[in-house]
């Protein structure tokens, strides 16, 4: 009796119809394993987050600088020195903040054109921002994109 039972069990078509039903759920199963690894992140995300937001209100260009990832398009294209005189332009900065929501974890699946990054992670903040010549604050939501890169979280 129970060698029938196997014997049904490990056949094509009952393989086949277990396969359908849980071809829905594996999606689920890479979401599942990236809230894991995010678990894990998180801390070091907020941490890396709330070091760049903090230099921006302090206006502490040089933090903010290195906040930003060796590889970003932006650090690739800037040095220190204009990106300084740009900050130092800027109409507004910003004031304060809040970390709403770190989502998004995703490996880096494109190393040709990104070699340097391991992961992205989307960090939802709201901001508050003044106008430098009205003093007039405006608050909104704002997505931040981090990258991993050589094991440290980086504003992207």
């Amino acid at each position: 009796m129970m060698a029938n039972y196997t014997k049904r069990l490990l056949s094509p078509r009952y393989l086949s119809l277990l396969f359908l039903f849980l071809l829905p759920v594996l999606p689920g199963c890479e979401g599942a394993r990236e809230r894991i690894v995010l678990l894990g992140e998180k801390g070091a995300i907020e941490e890396a987050a709330g070091r760049y937001l903090e230099a921006e209100v302090k206006q502490d260009y040089r933090a903010v600088y290195e906040s930003l990832g060796p590889s970003s398009v932006y650090r690739k294209s800037n040095t220190y020195d204009q990106y300084l005189a740009q900050a130092r332009g800027a109409p507004g900065r910003l004031t304060g903040y809040k970390i709403l929501r770190i989502s998004r974890l995703t490996e880096n699946h494109d190393r040709k054109s990104y070699p340097g990054i391991d992961r992205f992670v989307r960090v939802e903040v709201e901001v508050r921002f003044e106008q430098t010549d009205s003093k007039r604050q405006t608050e909104a939501n704002y997505d931040y994109t981090f990258i991993k890169e050589g094991g440290k979280w980086y504003k992207g």
